[in-house]
């Protein structure tokens, strides 16, 4: 696999949020090198894209994240791995996101997931989960029965979780 070219070094934050999530969400997509916001329903409330897979830049952006009123918790998942659909548009995003923890190697089960349908990018994270996935299609329904629901029969996986992405509606 090699090296992860800098364009697409990543980490990810789950974050859960207490209040004005509308709020939160502007004020995080202000911080630097943070790639994307995006609600979800699950163990978390947001999962944010960082710009970024260096330890120490994260632990800085992480900092900024937790001042931001209202973010209650976060994990960090720094990307030690990367695989991605090159057939999907950078536009497509996930709106399905999978928390994996695998036994066995993770070479074949990574491969296993990119050929699933809707695949857009998966990364090997350390911590309680192993793997996170992410998946796009025309809506959550058809994105849990196409790629989410294969995942169960995957040899190696253990459990797992989904978050799937909301819009949120601005108050009035």
């Amino acid at each position: 696999m090699g090296k992860v070219p800098k364009s697409e070094q990543t980490s990810w934050v789950f974050a859960n949020v207490k209040g004005g999530i509308t709020r939160a969400i502007s004020q995080l997509r202000k911080i630097n090198n943070v790639g994307s916001v995006t609600p979800v329903t699950g163990r978390f409330d947001l999962v944010i894209k960082l710009r970024t897979n260096e330890p120490s830049k994260v632990f800085n952006i992480v900092e900024k994240i937790r001042k931001v009123k209202g973010i209650t918790s976060t994990q960090t998942g720094i990307s030690l791995q990367k695989i991605s659909n090159a057939k999907k548009d950078e536009s497509d995003d996930p709106i399905t996101f999978a928390l994996v923890k695998v036994t066995g190697t993770f070479k074949t089960i990574l491969q296993k997931i990119k050929t699933f349908p809707n695949f857009v990018e998966a990364h090997v994270i350390p911590g309680e989960f192993n793997v996170f996935a992410a998946f796009h299609g025309y809506s959550p329904e058809e994105l849990l029965e196409t790629s989410v629901e294969k995942l169960g029969s995957v040899s190696g996986i253990m459990a797992m979780e989904t978050l799937v992405a909301w819009t949120p509606t601005s108050p009035y």
